[in-house]
């Protein structure tokens, strides 16, 4: 089971920061997970929030905001940056595009774009780069253009019936149905946000994939 970095370490650290990242790899994480959105310059910025409101106490869309700015207020990083990191430090890496957002599927289509020119570089360090989404239309751009790629699943029953080969799956669903895990047995799952020893037992018991965590080294630990 891979341990990966929940917008770094961001337990620790100022989440989606290069600090957070760095400190990821401080700390041994295998993997990096971000969320990217497009900056109002056409920058893909690791940012989860739609707002800046939570993180510099800005009421301004990231969609709105320069990546200079961004960089100015929250310490923002760009996937671009992230994806060096990565390659240097060969850490796998999990990007979840957001949505619902105005440009649609532009994010998808710059994220690959991205991925196409680092490819060789990708290739060459070994790590394992896989695209995610809450959104079923971004899971099936993605598909056309980029073969890794994982639908993300909050509920019970969408997991399911889900017949993804990949899933990215809430923790509170694997507590309360452990079972879904060995019901989808050719399925690869990364569970989420997974923060405390007991789950994280759990979850290393069942054989996933993958967990994201914010607890870096507790979750190295076990």
């Amino acid at each position: 089971m891979k341990i990966f970095a929940h917008r770094g370490y961001s337990a620790r650290f100022p989440e989606s920061t290069r600090a957070a990242y760095e400190g990821a790899v401080f700390a041994r994480a295998d993997g990096f997970e971000c969320d990217v959105r497009l900056t109002r310059d056409g920058e893909i910025v690791c940012f989860h929030d739609r707002t800046l409101k939570r993180n510099a106490g800005i009421n301004k869309a990231v969609s709105r905001s320069t990546m200079k700015e961004l960089r100015s207020l929250v310490n923002a990083i760009s996937l671009d940056e992230l994806l060096d990191i990565a390659i240097r430090e060969k850490k796998d890496l999990l990007i979840e595009t957001k949505h619902p957002v105005i440009s649609g599927g532009k994010i998808e289509r710059k994220v690959v774009d991205l991925l196409e020119k680092k490819r060789e570089a990708i290739k060459k360090s070994e790590i394992n780069v896989t695209l995610m989404s809450f959104s079923y239309l971004a899971v099936r751009r993605i598909k056309k253009v980029y073969p890794n790629v994982a639908k993300i699943i909050k509920y019970q029953l969408a997991a399911k019936f889900s017949k993804e080969n990949q899933i990215a799956l809430s923790i509170d669903i694997i507590i309360k149905k452990p079972k879904i895990i060995a019901d989808k047995r050719s399925t690869r799952f990364f569970i989420w946000t997974v923060n405390n020893k007991t789950d994280i037992e759990l979850v290393s018991n069942l054989g996933v994939a993958g967990v994201i965590t914010d607890e870096v080294e507790l979750a190295k630990r076990d």
